[in-house]
């Protein structure tokens, strides 16, 4: 899960989505895009089947295959004489990797998702921070360490700042032995991804509070259930925070 090579951290490729392989995931893809970017607005139907057969230049089964997974994912829904109906955002899977991905950094709902993302991972990460600083391993702990002193490392590019985010908080999720914690792997690998594209939480160093990973790491590595728990909660106030000054316009007319 976590991967490094002589320079440091690598964010790693996941697959944890289920998603179909060939033509049928190109196209589950493209149609996903297109649902959370606003080009098939909500409430309004998609295209009818015979013209994403000419338009992709798939099968009828390709389109068939594809419409059933994004119906799986809560984006769309079927009926007989009435096509393909676009759901409202409520209805569709948002700890669904691939639906935090399909989100370009300026879609109608990329503050949205970062506010909403923000506040639960809130609820789950200082429970999570806990469960590690009782269980997590040797290993587990030197790796939290590594990774957040990589974090926090003046000289790190954003994609390498990025990759040890990762490696932090999917080590802190892997170390709560908590089977239920570490699904959030995936949303985590996505929504960190997703944040930092935006840019929503790429700020200056002075916005956040210094050291803040190290200070996590050291409590969990001391074993601090409490400390490790009053840090971590610390540590993700800055973003929701960050997330409270979003403009409540634009919260709105993201839906």
């Amino acid at each position: 899960m976590i991967l490094q090579d002589k320079n440091g951290f690598i964010l790693p490729e996941l697959q944890l989505s289920s998603l179909p392989t060939g033509a049928v995931k190109q196209l589950v893809n493209t149609l996903g895009k297109r649902i959370a970017n606003g080009q098939y607005a909500v409430g309004k139907n998609m295209p009818m089947e015979p013209e994403l057969v000419a338009e992709h230049g798939v099968s009828r089964t390709v389109v068939r295959e594809a419409i059933k997974v994004l119906s799986g994912k809560g984006l769309v829904r079927t009926a007989r004489r009435y096509g393909t109906h676009v759901c409202d955002i409520d209805e569709w899977n948002l700890l669904d990797p691939d639906v935090i991905g399909w989100h370009a950094p300026n879609s109608p709902m990329a503050q949205r998702i970062f506010v909403d993302a923000t506040q639960f991972r809130l609820l789950i990460e200082p429970n999570a921070a806990a469960l590690a600083a009782a269980n997590a391993t040797k290993m587990q702990r030197e790796l939290i360490r590594m990774s957040a002193e990589a974090v926090e490392a003046e000289s790190a590019i954003n994609e390498d700042r990025l990759a040890a985010d990762f490696a932090f908080h999917a080590t802190v999720l892997d170390a709560s032995r908590s089977l239920m914690l570490k699904q959030f792997r995936g949303f985590m690998h996505a929504i960190l991804t997703f944040s930092y594209s935006t840019g929503a939480i790429v700020m200056p160093n002075q916005r956040f509070e210094p050291n803040a990973h190290s200070k996590v790491a050291a409590a969990i590595s001391e074993g601090n259930v409490e400390e490790s728990q009053s840090r971590m909660y610390s540590m993700l106030a800055t973003n929701v925070e960050i997330a409270d000054k979003l403009q409540i316009s634009d919260l709105a007319s993201a839906g």
